[in-house]
């Protein structure tokens, strides 16, 4: 099963996820990939620090570690991402939070005899993501669901949302006001 959910992972970041990196960090927006196959559904939420933290910098004191650790433990419940419509169990769960704190790329040592590319350089790593990642093992199809994510993180306003179901894909975009997401099987 493990083999299988990251094969899941890299076709869906490589059939979905072009577009969606390549799109410009927005605050107040974020992406959701889902990727369904026979039983197995998989999503994953990228989602700007900056809305899910209230900060994109490294963790500078206890505060800041303090809502990485909450937030790490939170996404842990995919209730607090997802509604799902259908009998779905929550089979693994994977955040950036995880394993380590907002950090800065390991392109962050500058040269200091070159200023301008110094500050070029931290204007494009000052922008940081979220990501957490839900596989579930599904005994009916999954015809929709609501986001819950938008509960967790009041800044955050909008998703675009890609798939790839049992019946077809698409795309929408999913808002605080209207957080249904439905196909038919």
């Amino acid at each position: 099963m493990k083999t299988f959910t990251k094969g899941f992972t890299i076709a869906l970041l490589l059939g979905l996820g072009f577009s969606a990196y390549a799109q410009k960090h927005v605050h107040g927006e974020g992406e959701l990939l889902i990727a369904q196959e026979g039983n197995v559904l998989q999503m994953q939420f990228i989602i700007p620090a900056a809305d899910a933290l209230g900060f994109e910098h490294q963790a500078a004191n206890s505060s800041d570690k303090n809502a990485i650790n909450v937030l790490a433990q939170q996404l842990k419940n995919s209730s607090h991402a997802i509604d799902i419509k259908g009998q779905c169990i929550l089979q693994s769960t994977e955040n950036s939070l995880a394993h380590s704190h907002i950090e800065h790329d390991e392109h962050d040592e500058h040269d200091e005899h070159d200023e301008h590319d110094e500050h070029d350089e931290h204007d494009e790593h000052d922008h940081h993501n979220v990501k957490a990642t839900y596989n579930f093992n599904c005994k009916t199809p999954v015809v929709g669901f609501s986001v819950t994510l938008f509960n967790l993180m009041p800044s955050l306003n909008a998703l675009n949302v890609q798939w790839i179901s049992n019946t077809g894909q698409g795309s929408t975009e999913v808002t605080r006001s209207n957080p249904v997401i439905s196909w038919q099987s």
